[in-house]
């Protein structure tokens, strides 16, 4: 195996196993020497790793190969906000262990250390910017947050995959912000015009069920990856005539069953896409679906019960649907769209997910 790609794997097993271990067990002790004697087989005076449009650059060159060690260490830096590690001569069994325990913990900024920088490449003006990234202090602002998805959406077409980097940074925002704004409400943008709808709805279906997930349990790199498929639980609506999707009127039956198919759409577009999470097309396919069965697309044909992620996503959407104002009808009140939920409780929702999602909305209410 050539150095620098030895280094890459060696260095992603470490990370891979940090939070199995303490960092004084031995066995991560000895995961971390291993990445210091693979790293110094590569090091002169440094070792530079760069991320340029999904590519793996290192010193300079484009890193072909490497499989999921590869495509891991971009997802992991890019969720740090971090496109270039600078590894210096002189480099300590310290620094590298407090470096790899860094890019392990979700949440957790990159420090820069006396031997290791970690920092932004900044393409546009051909330099470098080094400062130490931590997304726990970067200011969430919704709508940035919406012209980011918009952005990512208008890029893609049916022969043309979408920018996944550019969504797992929204989601890495969405995570961050949370630690800081204990009101739920207050994270979930109005919608502004109708045409935006599709991409405000996104992104607040993807912070409501990234908020459930959490309190439930799921963290780390599974909320990170069902983050970004609730995102993406409408990207059938790509392929839905924007003139049905901007109606202002009621739907005539032709248009409401082109409308059911984007479920149909999504999941398959999305189960095209290497690299995303398995997740993504089953919860694009399922989001419709009731917890007994009915709904759209082909509900209870299989006998299968939704996902539970299906189910918690199904149990945002609505929940924004509703909230929002919409052509043919005005927006509802919290409380209003609650006690509806509620009547649903046992077939259109799963009982225990809505009980614990509209406990999540008192508090905030309260």
């Amino acid at each position: 195996m050539e150095p620098s790609k030895d280094f890459i794997s060696t260095f992603m097993v470490a990370v891979s196993n940090c939070l199995l271990y303490s960092k004084e067990h031995e066995a991560f002790d000895e995961l971390a020497k291993k990445t210091l004697g693979a790293l110094e087989e590569n090091l002169k005076e440094q070792f530079e790793i760069m991320i340029i449009d999904d590519e793996l650059i290192v010193n300079k060159k484009s890193l072909r190969g490497g499989g999921l060690h590869r495509i891991n260490i971009i997802k992991r830096l890019k969720r740090k906000g971090v496109s270039r590690v600078d590894f210096l001569k002189g480099i300590t069994l310290p620094e590298i262990k407090r470096f790899i325990v860094d890019i392990s913990e979700p949440g957790k900024g990159l420090k820069s250390y006396p031997h290791i920088r970690a920092g932004a490449v900044d393409i546009r003006m051909g330099g470098l910017k080094m400062d130490a990234v931590d997304i726990n202090q970067l200011v969430f602002s919704p709508q940035e947050e919406i012209e980011k998805v918009k952005d990512v959406f208008h890029s893609a077409t049916p022969f043309r995959k979408l920018d996944i980097a550019g969504l797992e940074e929204v989601v890495a925002h969405f995570i961050g912000s949370f630690r800081k704004e204990a009101n739920l409400l207050k994270l979930l943008s109005p919608i502004k015009s109708y045409s935006e709808y599709t991409y405000t709805h996104a992104t607040n279906v993807s912070i409501l069920s990234v908020l459930q997930a959490e309190s439930l349990g799921i963290k780390d790199d599974m909320l990170h990856e069902f983050g970004i498929a609730a995102l993406l639980h409408d990207a059938g609506k790509l392929f839905v005539s924007k003139e049905i999707l901007d109606k202002k009127g009621k739907l005539d039956d032709w248009e409401f069953d082109e409308i059911k198919k984007h479920p149909l759409y999504g999941a398959r577009y999305l189960a095209k896409m290497d690299h995303l999470t398995r997740l993504a097309p089953i919860i694009a396919f399922e989001h419709h679906i009731k917890y007994d069965g009915t709904g759209y697309p082909g509900a209870g044909s299989n006998g299968k019960k939704q996902h539970i992620c299906s189910q918690i996503v199904a149990i945002s959407d609505f929940f924004d649907a509703l909230r929002s104002r919409r052509p043919y009808r005005e927006s509802w009140e919290t409380k209003k769209i609650i006690a509806l939920m509620e009547k649903n409780s046992g077939t259109d929702f799963n009982p225990l997910l809505l009980n614990n999602f509209t406990g999540l909305l008192e508090t905030a209410l309260n």
